[in-house]
């Protein structure tokens, strides 16, 4: 596990975890019935990684609740950071990629930062916030549902002076990042990493910030839950890919088992 080529991986499986592939109770981990089906094709080459919008420290704890060959290969996180399995089981950063997207980072939030404070006080004032984090790498609000397309908008008045700046988010949260950032791009360059081409891609994800990875542009074998976002609904139809009939992990599992029917003893 955790090596930088492997030559008998037969599919990438990306997976978004909020809304997608993990459970909350009794704990936060990875719904149970997507373990089972992945161990279930492991012996056929086919490996997956985290893509979310998580911490990685948060990833890593949630794949460290798995044995230890039900781990991801890698985690996929804040839309910019790669970090692979070795083989004592620890994350270790692909140092250079890494670092390129630190810089990245630094150098916007070298502009963006001293505009935090009003921005957050205005954003405070205006909507009804539920949670908000605002540090280093962070510049992220929740608002009910009914307000966020308001605080997105809001979001995008404040950084178009700024392109270097995006305004991303999934169902609860909002946030701004480098424009650069992508779930797809930073899931593009693993494939690459590990040398798997795109057709042997397999994206799933539910919110507004997977539509990079679902709408064609990194691999055609995409898919939601059916409780995703309408605009990824949207995308996931225009690539050609698979809107699943049930919710959440039990919709991401059915999207898997139409991808990889073909493979030995699941056709």
């Amino acid at each position: 596990m955790g090596t930088t080529m492997n030559q008998t991986t037969t599919y990438l499986i990306a997976l978004d975890l909020d809304g997608t592939s993990v459970r909350y109770e009794p704990q936060l981990e990875m719904d149970p019935d997507i373990i089972r089906f992945l161990d279930s094709v492991r012996h056929a080459g086919v490996v997956w990684v985290m893509n979310s919008d998580r911490y990685t420290d948060t990833m890593a704890d949630i794949a460290r609740r798995l044995s230890p060959e039900h781990m991801p290969e890698a985690l996929l996180s804040c839309q910019r950071f790669i970090h692979i399995l070795n083989g004592d089981g620890m994350y270790e950063p692909l140092h250079a990629w890494n670092n390129e997207q630190m810089r990245l980072h630094a150098d916007l939030w070298h502009k963006l930062q001293p505009k935090f404070g009003e921005w957050q006080e205005n954003i405070l004032r205006d909507f009804t916030v539920l949670d908000c984090v605002v540090n280093d790498l962070v510049f992220a609000f929740m608002a009910p549902p009914e307000q966020t397309p308001q605080l997105r908008q809001r979001l995008q008045e404040y950084v178009k002076d700024f392109p270097d700046a995006q305004v991303s988010g999934n169902h609860d949260w909002s946030f701004i990042l480098h424009a650069a950032f992508s779930k797809g791009r930073v899931l593009k360059r693993y494939a690459e990493h590990i040398g798997v081409p795109a057709e042997r891609i397999i994206a799933v994800g539910d919110g507004v910030n997977d539509i990079t990875m679902l709408d064609g542009s990194v691999t055609r074998l995409v898919g939601c839950p059916a409780n995703a976002s309408f605009e990824v609904i949207a995308a996931v139809k225009a690539a050609g890919g698979m809107v699943a009939e049930a919710e959440g992990p039990q919709g991401t599992l059915a999207i898997l088992r139409k991808y990889l029917c073909n493979l030995p003893t699941l056709g």
